[in-house]
């Protein structure tokens, strides 16, 4: 794959400077990446971290790159993607020496339905739950400021339904309703299989949910994070699926995808500075 020598991977996300530690995913996410040496350099770009998305291009100083491809390690395609992403790019000097590619969202990609259902069917497997007796909980982040934000976690919830439609689901948000919390109290099977539909470790999947279903919580959580009570019930909250070890690969396959096929992006002209 020499054709991409000349081409750089930016990991676009959202990131935290509250809550660093969610970004190290990103940087683990980024080396998976780079050891499969296609591209010139593989890089996370953090809206709120390190590198920041209007200083990256900085690094990629004395690697012969010509092409830079963003994929969006994101859940969903809303005012981040749409508004903020491409203006901070924007703000990196360098940017006019590069053609510009932003794939599809890596959590949108089609394979990410049937990546949940395989870690669903091991952990039955391996925890020896009766499919009949739990109910998978997809938790989105969701927002009460855009209508839009739930529409990707609405999609893959149709997507797993119509894969497995004997199983049980339910669906909840934690910036909408339904709420995580009030959904916890209405599952009435044995067993819950908590399934977020976020990127990261960080507050929402080691405080947020954990204690709207009453797993143990805090920010040393280990994944499966999981709570048996005394007449046998299970509770487990999985990986947040930008943590799969298989999104290396969508964002690999989201990446050539858009080199080979997609157009470049324009940026935004920025006002000039007083």
């Amino acid at each position: 794959m020499n054709q991409y020598k000349n081409c750089a991977l930016v990991l676009g996300a959202h990131g935290s400077t509250a809550a660093p530690d969610s970004n190290q995913p990103l940087h683990d996410l980024a080396a998976a990446i780079a050891i499969k040496d296609i591209f010139a350099a593989v890089t996370p770009a953090f809206l709120n971290g390190l590198p920041e998305m209007a200083d990256f291009m900085r690094l990629l100083e004395g690697k012969n790159v010509k092409k830079i491809v963003v994929v969006p390690v994101m859940t969903s395609v809303g005012y981040y993607l749409q508004n903020v992403i491409p203006k901070r790019i924007a703000e990196n000097p360098e940017h006019p020496q590069f053609q510009l590619y932003v794939s599809p969202v890596v959590a949108m990609h089609p394979k990410i339905a049937k990546l949940i259902l395989k870690r669903v069917e091991k952990t039955f497997s391996e925890r020896q739950l009766e499919p009949r007796d739990t109910t998978v909980a997809l938790i989105g982040h969701g927002t009460r400021r855009n209508a839009n934000s739930s529409k990707s976690t609405y999609d893959l919830l149709k997507q797993l339904k119509e894969l497995r439609p004997e199983l049980s689901y339910e669906i909840a948000f934690l910036d909408q309703d339904p709420e995580a919390e009030a959904v916890a109290q209405t599952i009435s099977t044995r067993h819950k299989l908590i399934v977020p539909f976020l990127i990261s470790r960080g507050p929402h999947t080691t405080v947020d949910i954990p204690q709207a279903f009453g797993l143990p919580s805090g920010p040393d959580v280990k994944f499966p994070n999981a709570a048996t009570t005394e007449s046998g019930n299970v509770c487990i909250c999985d990986l947040p699926i930008g943590m799969y070890p298989e999104i290396s690969d969508l964002c690999v396959e989201l990446a050539i995808a858009e080199l080979e096929h997609g157009n470049t992006v324009t940026l935004p002209q920025l006002e000039p500075s007083c």
